[in-house]
């Protein structure tokens, strides 16, 4: 399957684009007279949708992923040979921009940065190709740690990857021609599982450094129970980590690879 095709596939995770073609099934069986049939498939789409889209399910489901990866105080950190930032904190360039614009998880690159600030590895690979010929996102990511004070000298970039799996695939060739087996990996806490297991098959010892945390400390001002697409988003980012767990089990990229 193409990355493209796949990537289409996977709108049918996210609860908009779910209830959305639950809704025009819906309203095609009202059309042709299946009033029953109509009635649940709207009642289907709408439920999904707003459950999907309160505090208290979002924060559920974001749980799941994110409560074996807890932030972590600097000063515990201990030091390593490398720091591996995974990509997906860019969205790409805006109009007569120099550098790309950072997204919802922008915290990727900070964190990383604070890390080799602060001494925990003299190394920084950097991670993400681009479909179409674009610039690599390994390329608009180190663009912007320049700026934040990394060194070009001590970056590696990995620019041809554009899932988790080839991320893992083809950095781990690039640490084992400098004798590293064990790294700190930087990305989302809810991103986190499926990074570690995939990088662990194929032979790179991981140490979590998560960030990007999903779920807010303290109580809002809008009550839990009500919609709102912040909550949408979050669900959304859990929904689709949790499928592509099953995907790479599935698929058997969990699995140890052959060294």
């Amino acid at each position: 399957m193409s990355l493209a095709a796949s990537k289409l596939l996977t709108l049918l995770i996210y609860p908009l684009s779910l209830s959305l073609l639950l809704c025009a099934i819906g309203l095609s069986l009202l059309l042709w007279g299946r009033r029953r049939g109509a009635a649940w498939t709207l009642g289907v789409a709408l439920g999904w949708l707003y459950l999907c889209s309160t505090a208290l399910f979002a924060d559920f489901l974001i749980g799941l992923l994110e409560r074996d990866y807890g932030a972590k105080a600097m000063s515990t950190v201990q030091p390593e040979a490398a720091i591996v930032l995974l990509g997906g904190g860019t969205r790409g360039y805006a109009h007569m921009a120099t550098l790309a614009d950072l997204n919802q998880h922008g915290d990727r690159l900070v964190h990383a940065t604070a890390l080799y600030k602060a001494g925990k590895a003299p190394l920084l690979v950097v991670t993400g190709g681009a479909p179409r010929g674009g610039k690599p996102e390994a390329r608009q990511m180190a663009d912007i740690l320049r700026v934040m004070g990394v060194p070009p000298g001590d970056m590696v970039l990995e620019q041809a990857s554009l899932t988790t799996y080839e991320n893992a695939l083809y950095v781990a060739p690039l640490l084992r021609e400098r004798g590293i087996g064990r790294v700190l990996l930087v990305t989302s806490a809810f991103h986190m599982p499926r990074a570690v297991a995939v990088f662990e098959a194929q032979g790179v010892e991981v140490v979590p450094a998560p960030t990007d945390f999903k779920r807010l400390v303290g109580e809002g001002i809008i009550p839990r129970w009500l919609p709102g697409a912040g909550n949408l988003s979050r669900a959304s980012f859990a929904l689709h980590e949790m499928a592509g767990l099953l995907v790479y089990r599935w698929r058997g990229w969990l699995d140890p690879a052959p060294q």
